[in-house]
């Protein structure tokens, strides 16, 4: 989807938005000038799409937009997980905020990059401009919410869970990557946590069922999209009324006491919610098992409004997962569906491309 950033709505976002990202839209509107793209606001001017492509894929070119890199944040105490801030064009056209389409799932009539954003567990691939360097990963919390920070703004933004020791080379460039690094953004891809056999369950079927909710994080390929349905405001009202429990698999050793681990400053924002949040640190099958099983038993302490994980109806549970190893994979299947009785089509996970480098 093309998109382009005009000078007055560049004005507006500066009176919205912290002084990073109000560079990141002046310099997106400049850029596109300098490229030829007509301004929307000068008499008689045509609007002239600006088309980014982000692969090989015809396809692909033809609906990626220009990014920025907004910012690079520490993400765990140690500093060595890092959150990548991104600003991606994302133009209002002449939609106000008077003019909101009827249709909830759309916030403009005017199609944008971030109505594309469903559900948590979705992902991009962004492209480095000046390297060819890519790297996919899931969106780590919705573009909403910082769209609800200034929904005036041309610029959407989204967050990104980024590992620098990680054994993928792109991953930890962009991992040291800094503004105001040019990218190119990929739509918003991917159905969320689902299950390939019954596409018919997902988050929001649990949530309109009543369900209690298991979220299992395997390390920082999983706690990325789960940070994303932790935060996502369905789930944390969900929390104040029925069981919601994430489990960090691999959340570091025991003696540093997290020091490792993502998002550790948030973990009372979700107890706060209602949910129980229970980081396994260790290794999984000496540790991590032990831990949820305990917690399922009633005797771990994660905080959250609620003592139990399951509730009182094993069939009105729903797991996610993601970044779970195949091994570990089947032993949480041997706890939940085997010994714990969940039905097996409300066990979820993300799609594990999401979780790969991109393709």
């Amino acid at each position: 989807m093309a998109s382009s950033c005009a000078p007055a709505a560049t004005a507006r976002l500066a009176a919205t938005l912290p002084a990073r990202t109000r560079t990141f839209a002046r310099g997106l509107a400049t850029r596109n000038d300098r490229r030829g793209g007509a301004r929307p606001n000068r008499p008689g001017a045509a609007r002239v799409p600006l088309v980014f492509a982000t692969s090989t894929d015809p396809k692909a070119a033809a609906e990626s937009v220009d990014g920025d890199i907004i910012a690079n944040n520490a993400a765990s105490l140690d500093g060595k997980l890092r959150t990548l801030v991104v600003g991606v064009a994302d133009e209002r056209g002449d939609e106000l905020l008077a003019h909101r389409n009827r249709d909830p799932g759309v916030l403009f009539r005017h199609q944008r990059w971030v109505d594309a954003y469903k559900l948590p567990g979705q992902y991009i691939t962004i492209t480095d401009v000046d390297s060819g360097k890519q790297i996919t990963k899931p969106i780590s919390v919705s573009p909403y919410h910082a769209r609800s920070t200034a929904p005036n703004s041309d610029v959407s933004v989204i967050e990104i869970l980024l590992d620098s020791g990680s054994d993928d080379g792109d991953e930890n460039f962009f991992a040291a990557a800094q503004p105001p690094a040019r990218l190119k953004v990929s739509p918003v891809r991917g159905g969320g946590f689902e299950n390939p056999l019954f596409p018919e369950y997902n988050l929001k079927r649990a949530i309109e069922h009543g369900h209690s909710i298991v979220c299992i994080a395997g390390g920082t390929r999983g706690v990325g999209p789960l940070r994303s349905v932790m935060n996502w405001p369905d789930v944390s009202s969900h929390a104040g009324t029925h069981p919601v429990t994430l489990f960090y698999l691999h959340a570091g050793d025991m003696e540093t006491a997290g020091q490792s681990a993502a998002y550790v400053q948030e973990w009372d924002n979700w107890r706060e919610a209602g949910a129980k949040v229970v980081p396994c640190y260790g290794e999984f099958f000496d540790d991590g098992v032990f831990q949820m099983q305990a917690a399922i038993a009633g005797s771990a302490n994660g905080g959250g409004k609620f003592e139990t994980v399951l509730g009182k109806d094993p069939s009105k549970v729903t797991v996610l997962m993601a970044g779970v190893s195949g091994e570990e994979s089947k032993a949480v299947l041997n706890i939940f569906s085997t010994l714990q009785k969940v039905p097996k089509e409300q066990i979820l996970v993300v799609s594990e491309f999401a979780l790969k480098k991109g393709k």
